[in-house]
């Protein structure tokens, strides 16, 4: 299998890495902006943050399903809930980079799960995969130091740890699937992608080993906790703000690694046609109940002021 990563020209700059807090996000981020333009109803607002992080969202949708139709349903499907689902943003609680790679994901792993197998050969992450040549200015809007330094950090991993993580991440294989694609026993497989995670979250805490509860939370936030495990740690994340702090905390500096992704080929303009015709289908069974409840409430309230009159 081809080499995931350059190392030439990603470890030679990734001597290192500072410790990076990733959770904040920037103030007046423009992405967040963008989605709060969006839950008030602007849809030019709605197109930009389109025209900036669609073709990231499929290449990512691509890795996971492997197939470029499905890929496009899964984006398409992606960025209406990400219409309807704008107000729920929460800025405070992490980027908004990471939030729209989070429904992407989610979205796309439940589409290989219903898919079965794959039915085209999956196309192997290649060496510049996650090499970005230089981008138009505009695009800055989804780059950051941070994302530099996650990516750097992975990239000091040992060889099997860092292909291990990434393809569990970026290519949504379970550690059995991961085990069968690198020729290796499934407890091996587990080991690497745990163990690299491990590292990762020493290099970006600045050495300090991470608890038991922090290490969970990676696993379930690179994707390789399965069935009742990944039930079990969603439990714990709604009852407990430990779990859901780590659980986000790691959500967000994974997020980051695809703004290193290639995009690859734009995203089809078909895409965004059918995401716009779809917002004005919901627009209209929309209007009309509001119309009615409207015009509902001003007849009885006009009743209620007669009977008034009248018991005078």
């Amino acid at each position: 299998m081809g080499e995931i990563f350059n190392l030439r020209r990603i470890v030679g700059h990734a001597s290192v890495p500072l410790p990076v807090a990733v959770s904040s996000p920037a103030p007046l981020e423009p992405l967040a902006l963008l989605l709060a333009e969006t839950a008030a109803g602007n849809e030019r607002a709605f197109a930009r943050l389109y025209e900036l992080t669609g073709a990231r969202m499929l290449a990512v949708a691509r890795g996971i399903v492997g197939r470029p139709d499905l890929a496009e349903d899964v984006v398409q499907d992606s960025f209406l809930r990400v219409w309807r689902w704008a107000h729920r943003y929460d800025p405070g609680k992490g980027p908004a980079y990471a939030w729209l790679i989070r429904i992407v994901r989610n979205r796309a792993l439940s589409a290989k799960d219903r898919l079965h197998r794959r039915e085209v050969a999956q196309c192997e992450l290649d060496a510049d995969t996650l090499v970005l040549p230089d981008r138009d200015p505009a695009d800055q809007a989804i780059q950051s130091e941070a994302a530099r330094q996650v990516n750097a950090c992975l990239a000091n991993l040992p060889l099997n740890h860092r292909r291990s993580v990434a393809l569990v991440y970026f290519e949504g294989l379970t550690h059995r699937e991961l085990a069968a694609r690198l020729g290796v026993q499934l407890g091996t497989a587990k080991s690497w992608v745990r163990r690299g995670l491990a590292q990762m979250g020493r290099c970006l805490s600045g050495g300090a080993e991470a608890d038991w509860r922090e290490l969970m939370a990676a696993q379930y936030a690179v994707g390789s906790l399965q069935g009742a495990s990944r039930r079990a740690f969603e439990r714990r994340r709604e009852r407990d703000a430990r779990y859901c702090h780590a659980a986000d905390m790691w959500e967000d500096r994974l997020a980051l690694l695809t703004e290193r992704l290639a995009d690859g080929a734009p995203a089809s303009p078909d895409i965004w046609h059918r995401i716009a015709q779809q917002i004005q289908r919901e627009r209209v069974p929309l209007s009309r109940p509001l119309f009615w409840q409207s015009t509902t409430a001003l007849l009885t309230l006009a009743v209620l002021a007669l009977l008034i009159v009248a018991l005078r």
